[in-house]
């Protein structure tokens, strides 16, 4: 029993000491680091969400450049 109540003080008075319960709070807490990933996770969600999807491209035989496949466009009648 004694034992064990030394050995508690002993832990608490080492722990103050160091600093060990700023540490821990620190490192198991949410601190700025953390804040700033899930905010930048939350943007780049919204992101997503804002995007435009991908579009169709086919390699031109001629020049190699890209040319947009005109079946999955969307055309406006003037």
């Amino acid at each position: 029993m004694l034992q064990g109540m030394i050995i508690k003080e002993a832990t608490k008075f080492i722990a103050k000491q160091f600093k060990l319960d700023k540490v821990l709070d620190y490192v198991e807490g949410e601190n700025e680091l953390d804040m700033k990933v899930k905010h930048m996770e939350e943007k780049i969600k919204l992101l997503e969400k804002m995007s435009h999807p991908p579009r169709d491209f086919e390699i031109c035989g001629d020049c190699r450049c890209k040319v947009v496949i005109t079946e999955n466009i969307e055309t406006k009648n003037i």
